[in-house]
């Protein structure tokens, strides 16, 4: 048994995101046609990203690194990857923290849903998760849908990048509101924690290899 068949053989659900990413073939580094991007090495998008812990939710992230208020629950830094300051890199160092894009007007997501719509992201696991983490879409408190990633971000393995969609109806699934949006991607755990982002967008087509099950 090669160490494909190790590492797909070790979790059910992201069995072809793992072969895809060690074989090289699932980011190339380029960004597939967006229907609305949310997070892009260009940075100019409506989206404005924020951080936050129990002692305050909403920090908005500037300048090259940002700290969670009085805590040093979760920090931002922004980083390079293929150009100067192109992607983020979000470090969670115990406690409840997240990370989070959103804009003043909630978004109406259910015709993208209806046309088999995904949110698609390309990110690189730097220190795996010791505790649950959850990817959600934002759609005013209490209201939220919220799909529990630990498995797959376990799974992958560290230091590549890669790309990872998730069709919009399994957010609706869990309990989004797709009419009413406030923010389409929530990172959120409890436990220590690494990742970097360098794009972030709600696709109508997402790349078919990159498609993972709700969860």
């Amino acid at each position: 048994m090669n160490n494909i068949d190790i590492l797909a053989s070790s979790v059910k659900t992201p069995v072809r995101i793992l072969v895809l990413i060690l074989t090289g073939l699932l980011y190339t580094g380029t960004f597939a046609q967006a229907d609305e991007v949310v997070f892009t090495s260009a940075g100019d998008t409506p989206w404005q990203l924020y951080l936050g812990s129990s002692n305050n939710w909403m920090v908005p992230v500037q300048g090259p690194e940002t700290t969670s208020f009085k805590s040093k629950v979760v920090t931002v830094r922004r980083i390079d990857n293929m150009a100067t300051a192109d992607a983020i890199q979000a470090e969670w160092k115990g406690g409840l923290g997240q990370i989070y894009w959103q804009q003043s007007d909630p978004q109406d997501y259910r015709t993208l849903a209806e046309q088999g719509g995904a949110l698609s992201m390309v990110i690189r696991i730097d220190k795996k998760p010791k505790k649950s983490v959850d990817l959600k879409m934002d759609c005013g408190y209490p209201c939220a849908g919220s799909l529990n990633m630990t498995k797959l971000f376990k799974a992958v393995p560290q230091d590549t990048w890669f790309r990872v969609s998730l069709k919009l109806s399994c957010f609706e699934e869990a309990g989004a509101n797709l009419g009413n949006i406030l923010a389409p991607l929530v990172v959120a755990t409890k436990g220590s924690f690494k990742l970097r982002i360098s794009d972030v967008a709600l696709l109508a087509a997402p790349p078919q290899a990159s498609l993972v099950d709700c969860g």
